[in-house]
């Protein structure tokens, strides 16, 4: 059986040699910032939008960005054509390190969630764990995660396949690792920035395509009261693109199946795909 490789600091190594210092300040303080990223038929998916967020992350933290661009693509391309992966999903991560910097990308095998998630759609909760919008690092992907772990564990302890965040001040603002939509008769809703979400790839392409599709879009604060009185409730990111959310705590959304324009943007969304990987 081949062994995995993965990136480490511009060189690839087999998966269990890959090392990074006890010192490293990512693993000691959360000192850092990553991207998730899908590939599709051998192409990442909005490669260009991902390493724009992950260099103004850095920029942000202050952290030195170890390579340009061009070579974090290089070495995500290198890693999949050494692990022979087509359809992948992808993470990079850089952490302050110890004296400088460090970045590790790693890879595996992903043809997408199961085909039920989208027949069907899935349950979320209202998390007890909520949201600091006021946080400096909140419009960031940082390694500080616990937050959307703790509120993930909260909904499949209880039941649930999802967690809704909400804000210090009550406001909708994201899922555990998704960005939250809502559709009121023929808008598309999503909480803005300011409610204190990250910036999603996904969320964006959706709210673009929902441009195309001539949908009245709308970024504000949303109370509980108007997703839990939605026609339809949708949460995006890069790995599972669009998915329906059909229950919401003990409440039914529309008529507790995936709804029409939810249906309407994720295929809207896979063509979006293919036309980046036939280009």
């Amino acid at each position: 059986m081949k062994t995995q490789k993965v990136w480490i600091n511009s060189r690839l190594v087999d998966a269990r040699d890959a090392k990074v210092s006890v010192f490293d300040r990512g693993l000691l303080y959360g000192d850092g910032i990553f991207e998730t990223m899908r590939s599709y038929a051998g192409v990442v998916f909005k490669i260009d939008k991902h390493l724009d967020r992950l260099f103004n992350s850095m920029k942000f933290l202050r952290i030195n960005p170890p390579y340009s661009k061009a070579e974090f693509e290089n070495g995500i391309y290198r890693m999949l054509k050494s692990n022979n992966l087509k359809n992948a999903y992808i993470r990079l991560t850089v952490t302050r390190g110890e004296n400088k910097s460090n970045a590790v990308i790693i890879a595996r095998d992903f043809e997408g969630y199961p085909g039920s998630i989208y027949k069907y759609g899935i349950t979320a909760k209202i998390a007890d764990t909520r949201q600091n919008e006021y946080s400096p690092i909140v419009n960031i992907k940082t390694l500080n995660f616990l937050n959307y772990i703790m509120s993930k564990e909260e909904a499949k302890r209880d039941g649930f396949d999802d967690a809704i965040l909400i804000n210090t001040k009550g406001y909708v603002a994201e899922a555990a690792t998704s960005n939250v939509f809502i559709v009121k008769k023929d808008s598309l809703i999503t909480p803005a920035i300011s409610c204190g979400i990250l910036p999603g790839i996904t969320r964006a392409v959706v709210i673009e395509i929902a441009k195309r599709l001539k949908m009245k879009t709308i970024e504000k604060c949303c109370t509980v009261s108007e997703l839990l009185n939605s026609n339809e409730v949708l949460l995006t990111n890069s790995c599972a693109e669009v998915v329906p959310v059909v229950k919401v705590g003990s409440k039914c959304i529309g008529s507790g199946k995936p709804g029409e324009l939810t249906k309407l943007l994720h295929i809207s969304y896979q063509k979006e795909v293919i036309r980046a990987v036939i280009r």
